[in-house]
């Protein structure tokens, strides 16, 4: 048995989620801070069998990988500019750890 800790965006998290649970691949979310990910991220626990770990680590990574998105910002001066800049975003960081023992009551 494996346990997978994933640091996700929380713009990505739910449709991670919900393609692993379609897949009847169980999560548990557990809301997190850090200067990972900003603004705001999310940690996924996923205990799978070891053969799963490939599918779960692509269905992470077909949904949360980097990509180019938008932001927009403002230039604080006597006549207030704003505008738009293309940024990166996204990105995940996983653990794959292994479990001795489980346990569920």
């Amino acid at each position: 048995m494996k346990l997978i800790v994933t640091i996700i965006e929380d713009n990505d998290v739910d449709k991670v989620m919900a393609a692993l649970t379609s897949q009847n691949i169980g999560v548990t979310r557990v809301s997190s801070t850090g200067i990972f990910i900003l603004p705001g991220n999310s940690t996924l626990l996923i205990g799978v069998d070891e053969q799963h770990v490939a599918q779960v680590m692509q269905v992470i990574a077909d949904l949360a990988a980097r990509r180019q998105g938008f932001v927009a910002y403002t230039y604080a001066s006597e006549a207030p500019l704003a505008g738009v800049t293309q940024v990166e975003v996204g990105g995940f960081l996983s653990f794959v750890l292994a479990i001795d023992h489980f346990e569920q009551v």
